[in-house]
């Protein structure tokens, strides 16, 4: 990742710690040792799920955006932001972001929405303040 902030391994934040052990047992050591290996991320990068997502009223995007994909779908860019979105709100298990209380997410959560989701132009922005990010829906 271009900047130091962005370059965080999941094992490094403490928020992803909750998600890296059992859910029964704090102390136990997962089957994996990334938060990409856990079977529940994979689904979560569906085109379905971030469609769903998108579309939801309670999503406090700024605007109402529009899918501005082919025939009504997602855009990759779109695709990208509403995963991230999706990874975090997974991941906090609960707790709210908002204006001025927000995360950036760890690298390996960033490839693989960007492997999933590539730039046509091989350009990314990268982590940006809530105004800037709502402002490119």
């Amino acid at each position: 990742m271009p900047t130091e902030v962005e370059s965080i391994c999941c094992n490094e934040w403490n928020i992803a710690m909750p998600k890296l052990q059992d859910d029964d047992d704090i102390d136990s050591i997962p089957s994996y040792t990334c938060l990409t290996e856990d079977p529940e991320f994979s689904p979560l990068l569906s085109r379905s799920v971030l469609h769903v997502v998108f579309s939801l009223p309670r999503i406090n995007w700024r605007r109402r955006p529009k899918p501005e994909g082919p025939n009504g779908t997602l855009s990759i860019e779109q695709c990208r932001l509403v995963a991230y979105r999706v990874v975090l709100e997974w991941m906090l298990k609960g707790e709210h972001l908002g204006r001025r209380k927000r995360k950036v997410l760890p690298s390996c959560v960033v490839k693989a929405v960007r492997d999933k989701y590539p730039s046509p132009s091989g350009r990314y922005v990268g982590f940006t303040e809530a105004e800037n990010a709502f402002a490119m829906l």
